[in-house]
């Protein structure tokens, strides 16, 4: 009943063409379309014929000095941990345990998507994602020390003689070669080759091309970033080398074509009426914007067709929706949904948690605005030649608003929050309906405990942070929302009772929705904000023995005081009627890595209206 429940919200097409491909898989048929064969190494591929030594205000230092690293073989991981991986790195290792990926000179699809005997495969793929190639354009370009452009090739030749085309764990994933492609084009940028650049940077893209293309209906399939990637490698890609050289790589047009073709569908498909992602979650947005941005850039640069009107139309609704959820002091945004630490546009120093350098680059590219007032988050226009100073300064005016698309935004004169309500046009990630975020002066202080890993096989409970348990919302006798189906799937996904409009009160907002679990739970969060006092009431129905109100906070020294926890920021005042409990939970800002938080837990016996109360200290 569960499974055929999701079936027809997948859709069966979508459903039919993955069974297909399991299949297919299975008996060996899909390795006909992708042969093996050896990629030829160079030695140069990219060549010093940039035209000046670059200057940068900002961040030059940071720059120099994580590039620097790289050349002694050490490389931050997820934007987070700095791992030594070797000059040039180990490929087939994985960089946090030594395990070396087993049969890695097998075809790509012989290979378990997650391998329990070598641990999380995206520990494998992230070296292979090329983060390090912009990275070291980029310090070349400002230093023009040629150690840089040195290790840039070598690590490409080894990479590519250690990889041979469709074999090993670094050609499974279509995703994973678009990456591959953006960083390798937006290289040829950087060091002014990509009019004129080396034969094996072309023929590498091309070669990464044609996996794509092969595959990219399974990623069709997903209704996700996979799709968008996918498609806008094969646009850039295929046009580019359509220019470069149309009789060496005769299928470059129909790769730019069906690209085209598919971005477009996917961005009118998969972005919401009010411009929420079809993944529920804060990074892959960034993802998709990141990608749009390249197309843009790209279709720019090659003198191409605009896109329709619709789609620029959806794209500037995307923009505006992360812009609302990004912290005007942080430029942080809330730690919702999966997180697999992707930062595509990496043509910045900026921490991996600021959201200011994807909006502001899209911004100025759609809308024709600056988003923000200059500073580091510059970088990438920068690189892209655009010069900001031609775009008026008109940060979004944000006001207190219910997205149709499952999102709540309230505010307060120096808080806001974001409270998620349940809207599942395509599959969920997380257990998190009436979730709520609260930052407060560019801290997050009531917040989401992310993503750790995707292989959560044989995994301590305390490390699947998508469960319900780690979310601030309620839990029924400790059972989750929907039941997991699978790694990345699950069930009876939760519908509105009932959205509510914000009422206007004297000194705030006031907005209500309810959900229920079948026959048997019926929670209604009502949420007021008033002079930086927000009030949670929880009303919650059902035959249940013990209901759980969750609320995830700093790990900070704190007080409690009978039912008030006393904290640097503020003070919770819960419900006189529960029993209070604050305990040590766990988080995670980047993947594969995890911190200690606290958490709040008010244990209530039955079915009634819960009030909790946050007093932020003015």
């Amino acid at each position: 009943m569960i499974l055929l429940n999701t079936i027809l919200k997948l859709g069966a097409k979508n459903v039919l063409y993955i069974i297909w491909y399991k299949v297919s898989m299975k008996l060996g048929l899909r390795r006909l379309f992708f042969p093996i064969h050896k990629s030829d190494s160079h030695p140069i591929y990219f060549s010093n014929i940039a035209t000046n030594i670059h200057t940068l205000n900002n961040h030059h230092n940071e720059l120099l000095e994580e590039a620097g690293q790289l050349t002694r073989g050490v490389v931050r991981l997820f934007s987070r941990t700095s791992k030594v991986v070797g000059n040039p790195p180990e490929w087939m290792k994985n960089p946090f345990s030594g395990q070396a990926y087993p049969d890695y000179e097998n075809h790509w699809t012989r290979l378990s998507d997650f391998e329990d005997k070598y641990g999380d495969i995206k520990t494998l793929w992230e070296l292979s994602r090329f983060n390090w190639v912009p990275l070291l354009a980029r310090a070349f370009a400002v230093s023009g020390d040629e150690k840089y452009l040195h290790t840039l090739n070598m690590w490409i030749s080894d990479w590519s003689e250690k990889n041979p085309v469709n074999q090993g764990p670094n050609w499974k994933c279509g995703q994973e070669a678009s990456i591959r492609v953006f960083h390798l084009l937006n290289s040829s940028l950087i060091l002014n080759n990509y009019n004129s650049p080396s034969v094996a940077l072309s023929d590498m893209i091309y070669a990464h091309l044609s996996r794509i293309s092969s595959n990219i209906r399974y990623a069709i399939a997903q209704d996700n970033n996979h799709g968008t990637s996918e498609a806008t490698a094969l646009y850039i890609g295929g046009y580019w080398l359509n220019q470069i050289d149309p009789k060496q790589y005769p299928k470059s047009k129909k790769y730019g074509l069906r690209g085209a073709r598919i971005l477009e569908e996917r961005v009118l498909t998969l972005v919401d009426v009010d411009g929420a992602f079809s993944q529920h979650s804060t990074n892959y947005h960034r993802v998709l914007l990141d990608t749009l941005i390249f197309a843009e850039i790209w279709r720019s640069k090659l003198k191409l067709d605009h896109f329709s009107p619709s789609f620029y139309r959806k794209v500037k609704k995307a923009i505006e929706w992360l812009a609302y959820f990004t912290d005007p002091v942080s430029g942080d945004t809330p730690n919702y949904g999966a997180n697999d630490g992707a930062l595509l546009l990496n043509l910045h120093s900026c921490e991996y948690r600021d959201f200011r350098p994807t909006l502001q680059t899209a911004s100025v590219l759609f809308n024709n605005v600056r988003l923000y007032q200059s500073g580091t988050w510059d970088e990438p226009c920068y690189w892209f030649q655009v010069e900001l100073n031609n775009f008026p300064l008109k940060p979004i005016k944000k006001i207190n608003r219910v997205f149709k698309d499952g999102y709540v935004y309230m505010r307060g004169s120096e808080s806001w929050a974001m409270i998620r309500y349940p809207h599942f046009r395509f599959r969920p990630a997380h257990n998190d309906v009436m979730h709520i975020d609260l930052w407060y002066k560019g801290k997050n202080v009531l917040s989401d405990a992310g993503t750790f890993s995707y292989n959560q096989s044989g995994m301590d409970e305390k490390y699947k942070l998508k469960s319900i348990h780690f979310h601030n919302t309620v839990s029924f006798d400790g059972q989750e929302q929907m039941p997991e189906i699978s790694r990345f799937l699950l069930g009876f996904w939760i519908k509105p009772d009932q959205i509510g409009e914000l009422e206007k009160l004297e000194g705030g907002f006031r907005w209500s929705g309810q959900y229920r679990i079948g026959s048997n739970y019926i929670h209604r969060r009502t949420i007021s904000s008033e002079n930086e006092v927000w009030i949670f009431e929880d009303e919650l129905k059902g035959d249940f023995k013990k209901a759980i109100i969750g609320f995830n906070i700093p790990m900070e020294e704190f007080q409690v005081e009978e039912n008030i926890i006393y904290l640097n920021w503020g003070r919770i005042i819960a419900p006189s009627e529960g029993k209070i409990i604050v305990k040590t939970s766990r988080a995670s800002l980047f993947y594969f890595e995890i911190h200690e938080t606290a958490r709040i837990e008010i244990e209530v016996p039955k079915s009634g209206s819960y009030q909790t109360k946050v007093e932020l200290y003015q």
